[in-house]
């Protein structure tokens, strides 16, 4: 079990620190949530805030409050979703997409350049790795919250 708990920590430490590394100098005054939320909505498709906030882990209140000012900015708008009351999507306006490209632009060159040393040496497998570990341990979890109640 030792050898387990070692390698938890490793596993825990590595994506950490990769998660951190994300934010280059270029975009110190933008936000860990704010870099979540430009991740999250450069793949061009509009996405809710439920969606953003369980899929990047942002608290949803806190991305409430930058979603109003990026509003307030110009940087995106909400659109309304078929089907749904009260829910909307949420979409880079031209501007918006502007910061992000800005922003981004740093960050995206060297995860490009660590992804293809990395890929170089262990394969592309290694995603497909991290994914099932992900997806098992959310499993898992939510399993213990189930036996707890």
């Amino acid at each position: 079990m030792k050898g387990i708990k070692k390698l938890l920590r490793r596993l825990s430490s590595s994506i950490s620190r990769a998660g951190a590394n994300r934010i280059s100098k270029k975009a110190a005054p933008v936000s860990e949530s704010e870099i979540c939320l430009m991740y999250a909505l450069d793949d061009g498709k509009p996405h809710s805030q439920r969606q953003i906030a369980d899929e990047w882990k942002v608290p949803r209140t806190t991305l409430n409050t930058i979603v109003k000012r990026w509003e307030k900015d110009g940087l995106l708008e909400m659109r309304k979703i078929a089907g749904k009351r009260r829910e909307k999507e949420i979409c880079l306006t031209d501007k918006g997409a502007e910061k992000v490209k800005n922003t981004l632009a740093e960050n995206y060159d060297a995860e490009n350049s660590a992804l293809e040393l990395t890929i170089e040496k262990y394969s592309d497998s290694f995603i497909d790795a991290l994914e099932f570990y992900a997806d098992t341990l959310k499993e898992q979890q939510e399993k213990l919250k189930r036996k707890k109640k």
